[in-house]
């Protein structure tokens, strides 16, 4: 599997994972991998509930089951509020940042 097609498949597998499971409080997703290994981060905005947490679990397992065998997922849920910059130790695959006043100058793509 060549680094765009691993690129293009965590992209893919994020957004469908992500369908439905946004809540309010969800700030940003990005991903990246490493080896065999599907790095997840979401930063959340205020207090992080169990439901937000599952959701999250939820999503990253959407994402590494569009692997084969032996990848791997690790899996990052942290807080950060707003207006708290989302680029400090963001993987590099924006897959889903929240419309905010200061989100000029996020490496979205």
């Amino acid at each position: 599997m060549t680094d765009a097609d691993i690129r293009l498949n965590i992209l893919i597998f994020a957004q469908r994972g992500l369908l439905f499971a946004v809540p309010p409080s969800l700030r940003a997703m990005t991903c990246g991998w490493s080896g065999t290994t599907v790095n997840v981060r979401f930063v959340f905005d205020g207090p992080i509930s169990e439901d937000d947490k599952e959701s999250a679990r939820i999503v990253g397992t959407e994402v590494v089951a569009g692997f084969p065998s032996p990848w791997t997922l690790t899996e990052e849920i942290v807080r950060l509020d707003y207006p708290g910059d989302l680029r400090s130790d963001a993987l590099p695959l924006w897959v889903y940042a929240r419309k905010e006043t200061t989100t000029e100058g996020l490496p979205i793509y």
